[in-house]
């Protein structure tokens, strides 16, 4: 069999993966560019978390340096499914492709270790981008009640489903999806997934306990920042509004940065 073929399954896998996060993410680019700009868009990473862009790029790179395999005919009905998939106008069928070849990769016999750890990355990728929000879409006023009840909880209010009486009696906060610990959670946990996999390690006990210190962390600091709101309703616009947002972003990845890097260790016998 001619080598160019050996390094198609490689390659085809990485330009489905690149073109099915642009036309998945398209949605959100756009809007980003319409709302705020080209050069705003750029700073805010175009509405895409750094962690999410992250993880494409550790995809590549493990997909670029893995050994080359041949295509077979799973491999070229995959393809080709993801293929028209992503193609379609409807970013959601992106990441179903993308999910789909991630799976394929991680769980394939014939996949090499590079490629299995590709896979593993590209699918935890699909969480925060699809998988977490068709979970809230389903359970969007459980999951908003039991923000709520945390807020009331901690600020000292009772909370009516996803409402919070200010502390002081002057109003009450409406909790919106955005303000849900969901998306955080979801890229706390690809976070944690790049670590593993970037330094090479299998699941373990440890490992879950840390992601789970992470996801614990990222929740509990969003309660905190809502408690915030709701404490001190008069800096309303500084807390909610985008500096307030950016530091409590800053400061949950630094955070969750922190936990990741002390409890998931570089592999000593890294295997190849």
């Amino acid at each position: 069999m001619p080598a160019g073929i050996y390094t198609s399954r490689t390659l085809i896998y990485c330009g489905l993966a690149i073109v099915g996060f642009a036309n998945g993410a398209s949605e959100r680019i756009a809007a980003e560019l319409d709302q705020k700009g080209a050069l705003a868009a750029f700073y805010n990473t175009f509405g895409v978390s750094t962690v999410v862009w992250a993880a494409l790029f550790v995809v590549v790179c493990f997909l670029l340096r893995s050994n080359p395999q041949p295509m077979r005919r799973i491999d070229i009905a995959i393809a080709a499914s993801a293929a028209i998939a992503i193609l379609l106008p409807l970013p959601a069928l992106s990441w179903l492709a993308i999910t789909m070849i991630a799976i394929h990769l991680a769980c394939s016999s014939r996949s090499t270790d590079l490629e299995r750890r590709a896979g593993a990355v590209l699918g935890a990728a699909t969480v925060p981008m699809l998988w977490a929000r068709v979970l809230f879409a389903s359970m969007s006023n459980s999951i908003l009640v039991v923000d709520a009840k945390l807020v009331g909880w901690l600020v000292g209010t009772n909370s009516h489903g996803n409402v919070i009486p200010f502390a002081d009696g002057s109003g009450m906060l409406f909790l919106e999806p955005a303000c849900s610990s969901l998306t955080n959670v979801s890229l706390a946990y690809l976070c944690g997934v790049l670590f593993l996999k970037i330094y090479d390690r299998n699941w373990s006990l440890s490992a879950i306990k840390t992601i789970v210190l992470a996801c614990v962390v990222t929740i509990s600091l969003n309660v905190i920042r809502i408690s915030s709101i709701c404490l001190l309703p008069r800096y309303y616009d500084e807390i909610h509004g985008p500096m307030g947002a950016t530091l409590a972003g800053w400061a949950t990845m630094g955070i969750v940065l922190a936990i990741y890097t002390r409890g998931i260790k570089p592999n000593a016998t890294p295997r190849t």
